[in-house]
């Protein structure tokens, strides 16, 4: 019995944010706090999405600083989507910018 796979082409998002606000650069949310921030908006709008913790660090116009940086990772929603997404949730984070990449892949569900 030969096992194939079949693999689909998509594109693969994913939204780099810092937990820094932009006029005082302190952590105000929490990772806890963007967990469930980005849960109501993905449940509210059927993203399927991974979140991972990292820590990252940036040049601003203070200086440097190091912060808790999230990286949201999601396939399968249209480019307009992803904008619309990542606008909303540097406005609530109140982040001075935030990096959006895309890739484009291929996968397969098993």
């Amino acid at each position: 019995m030969t096992n194939t796979t079949n693999f689909k082409k998509a594109y693969k998002y994913e939204i780099f944010i810092g937990l820094k606000d932009k006029d005082n650069y302190e952590e105000i949310f929490t990772i806890n706090d963007f967990k469930n921030i980005l849960s109501d908006i993905c449940i509210e709008n059927q993203i399927s999405f991974s979140l991972l913790t990292q820590f990252g660090g940036y040049t601003h116009n203070k200086g440097y600083t190091t912060e808790t940086s999230l990286r949201v990772i999601i396939i399968g929603i249209s480019e307009d989507e992803i904008s619309i997404l990542g606008d909303r949730l540097k406005k609530i984070i109140n982040t001075d910018t935030i990096l959006i990449t895309k890739s484009e892949i291929e996968y397969c569900l098993i």
